[in-house]
């Protein structure tokens, strides 16, 4: 007769056989899982994920177009600010 013992996960449901004496884990069932119920589910959720990588790419593109007009008006905002201040600009040294 075994007596070691079955224990059984509650958090995946994993089936662990451990030998009392040593504690030592003699073999695990895990229980198999789906991620999805049907072939239907599964195509649904690749087209899903399709869908959202194509906007994000579509959204990289037009950004990237406009990155140079971007950086432009940023600089220019940088300018003029620069001259209406009237502190000097920071000395490369100062800091150390």
């Amino acid at each position: 007769m075994s007596n070691n013992l079955k224990v059984t996960c509650p958090c995946c449901e994993t089936l662990l056989v451990i030998d009392p004496e040593t504690g030592a884990v003699l073999r695990e069932e895990r229980k198999a899982h789906r991620e999805h119920q049907s072939l239907d589910d599964a195509l649904h959720h690749v087209q899903a994920q399709r869908k959202e990588a194509e906007a994000k790419l579509s959204r990289a593109l037009e950004e990237s177009r406009h990155r140079q007009e971007i950086l432009e008006k940023k600089f220019e905002e940088a300018r003029k600010k620069a001259a209406e201040s009237d502190e000097p600009p920071p000395r490369p040294f100062d800091g150390d």
